[in-house]
């Protein structure tokens, strides 16, 4: 009867540690998995609000100018753009946040460059 209470008795510990250690897993694997999420997000393409950005060719062609032009005109294409296509003054949503997307896009791009 010791013998098998001697057996057991280490049985049971380590099943009731495990069972913790697994409790603890499921009760923090949705916190795991949206941190997994988040890090696989922010390696991916560049999203703005929802808004995929696929390159920095994308993004001239967005604004209608070419690669080699000056900040003083990605801001004017920029802001002749979104003049005419603002929510607030009838324009689509939708092209308002790929236009800023793209502005974005290539602020960032000429920042890492160093221009």
């Amino acid at each position: 009867m010791t013998f098998l209470l001697l057996i057991l008795f280490p049985i049971i510990i380590a099943f009731l540690i495990k069972f913790k250690i697994l409790g603890y897993f499921i009760y923090l694997l949705p916190h795991i998995l949206r941190t997994i999420s988040r890090v696989r997000q922010s390696s991916t393409n560049y999203t703005a609000s929802n808004i995929d950005i696929s390159g920095i060719e994308e993004a001239y062609e967005i604004l209608g100018i070419t690669v080699d032009a000056s900040n003083e005109e990605v801001d004017q294409a920029y802001k002749e753009l979104i003049r005419k296509n603002h929510p607030d003054l009838g324009g689509s949503e939708y092209i308002a946040k790929k236009i800023n997307a793209a502005r974005e896009y290539i602020i960032k791009d000429r920042k890492s460059k160093g221009r």
